[in-house]
Order: structure tokens, then sequence, then C-alpha cells
């Protein structure tokens, strides 16, 4: 017997009754068959939901299978909310993408928990979504440097280029960039400890240009978007 928490990543239909779990741990992603958890009297049924962080009890090697399971933190009520729910299915997709990458599982399930504690808190919670995605492209090694420039270590006056993964003076950048305003509130998103201060609120205007912001990078470089994305951008217009 092993023994895991996590966080519950999505579910396929297993057979006539069954579901295959993909369950994110501090080791990396697990499959885990659940016998019956299709059934109404399965005593899992609302426990194994997508974005929920459970502990669980599995046997078995390759394909472990679910002997017993304990509800730790419940997100799942988030999809009686069309617009947050798919935000929060757009981390699940980025979680679950990169989980087999080298890096420190552990501290992103207890990021994840911070973040997902926020958005039931927080009346303005795509900010916490937002620290969420800039913060794993450190894990992933692939964090923006926003404090100085990366040509000549200047500290003013600077401005936000995707392609050069960066921030430039006026004199060193190049390509498409963004003004410092939008500097401002990345810097804030990125190092923010939410543990001690909330997020502050962004407008309409600054939500958009920073949702651009990220998706442009994780592609540019990641080669990465999500499905879930695909769903906000044809609902937020953006």
């Amino acid at each position: 017997m092993e023994e895991y928490r996590g966080i519950i990543l999505r579910k396929i239909i297993y057979k006539e009754s069954s579901e295959i779990i993909h369950f994110y741990t501090e080791k990396g992603r697990l499959s885990i068959l659940v016998h019956g958890n299709r059934k109404i009297k399965s005593p899992y049924l609302n426990v194994m939901n997508s974005l929920n962080i459970v502990k669980v009890i599995v046997s078995g090697q390759n394909m472990k299978t679910l002997r017993d399971a304990e509800l730790i933190r419940n997100y799942s009520l988030f999809s009686n909310d069309f617009e947050k729910y798919t935000y929060c299915l757009h981390i699940l997709e980025l979680i679950n993408y990169f989980s087999e990458h080298e890096h420190d599982h552990e501290k992103l399930i207890l990021f994840y928990e911070k973040v997902m504690n926020k958005i039931q808190e927080e009346q303005n919670y795509i900010e916490y979504l937002y620290s969420f995605e800039l913060k794993m492209l450190y894990l992933l090694g692939v964090q923006p440097a926003l404090k100085s420039c990366g040509v000549c270590q200047k500290q003013d006056e600077l401005l936000f280029s995707v392609d050069d993964g960066g921030v430039f003076c006026k004199e060193h950048a190049k390509g498409k960039i963004y003004d410092s305003n939008i500097l401002e509130k990345l810097r804030k998103l990125y190092y923010y400890d939410i543990n001690v201060f909330n997020l502050p609120k962004l407008q309409d205007n600054e939500l958009k240009a920073i949702r651009l912001i990220l998706d442009e990078y994780y592609e540019y470089h990641l080669n990465y978007h999500s499905k879930a994305r695909s769903l906000l951008k044809g609902f937020l217009g953006y």
C-alpha cells in the first residue's frame, strides 16, 4: 500500500462503471483506477472530482488501484460558475501538461492550494490565477527577468518583451514590448507573497493585457496553449 496527497486533474471513463483518475502528487502524475466510481452508491463519487485535493491509499504497480480516499480540499463547487471553473480547468491543464517536467511538485501543490483558497475567499480571483501562471514559469525554468535591463542592467524606464523573456531599457528594447504600467502589474503578481498580501485589483484593460502576455509567453517559450483557454477566449472575447 502507498499513500499520496495531491490534486485530481481529470477523470476518464473506464469500462461500464469505473474511472481512471489522473492524480498529481509530490512525485508527479499517477493514474489511479477507481472501481465503481460512476455508481450512485460509490463512497468516492463526490471525492474524486477535478480540482479537489485528496489523500489516497493505493496498491499496484503501473496502474494503481484505489483502496481508500479522503477529501482534503473541496474545490469542485467552482463548477457552478462557468467562467471561474473554466479558468481553474486552464490551471489543471497547465499542471497536467508539465507534470512530467523535472521541478518541485510538492511546492507546486502547496501553492495551488493557497491560490485556490484565495479564489474561494476573494471576489477578484483572476489576479491569483495569473500569479499562479507567472510563478509556475519559475518552476519550469523560463521565468521572466523583471528587475533590470537584460543588456545594461538599468533599473528605470523599463519595457517588457515577451520574446526576450524580460525587461529592457528604451535603448535596448526590441520586438513586441509592453509599457511600464503593465510591467508594474506583472511584478506585483510575480513577487507578492499571497500569504501576506492580497493581490491588487486589476482594471479590465490590465486583465486583458496580462492575459495576452501570459498566452504569448507560454506559447513562445514553452510551445504551450490550453483547450480551456480557447473556451475562455470565446467566452470573454480575448
